[in-house]
């Protein structure tokens, strides 16, 4: 899986998280499902009310191609992500 997406180019965690969204919705509709339920992102405050720990951007695409985040590293000005599970990735403040 190729992303359309440089990570080294944003200044801030949320402005990084919100490309790689829009470039995992891309990728999605490109594989043939649907972004609006398939792929999402959460704020650091709705993760914290989801039960995530610590405060970061939560962006995930479960149905993926399998384990797609283990295969990301990403950093920039605004630092690094790291995935969760395998189908996600998360930028930790």
């Amino acid at each position: 899986m190729q992303l359309n997406w440089t990570p080294g180019k944003y200044k801030t965690k949320a402005a990084a998280a919100k490309a790689l969204y829009k470039a995992l919705c891309k990728e999605c509709k490109e594989y043939g499902a649907d972004p609006s339920y398939e792929v999402w992102i959460k704020s650091p405050e709705e993760s914290a009310d989801h039960g995530y720990v610590g405060n970061a951007w939560h962006v995930c695409w479960e149905s993926g191609p399998y384990n797609w985040g283990c295969n990301v590293f990403a950093s920039g000005d605004w630092g690094h992500c790291e995935t969760y599970w395998g189908f996600d990735l998360v930028f930790y403040d």
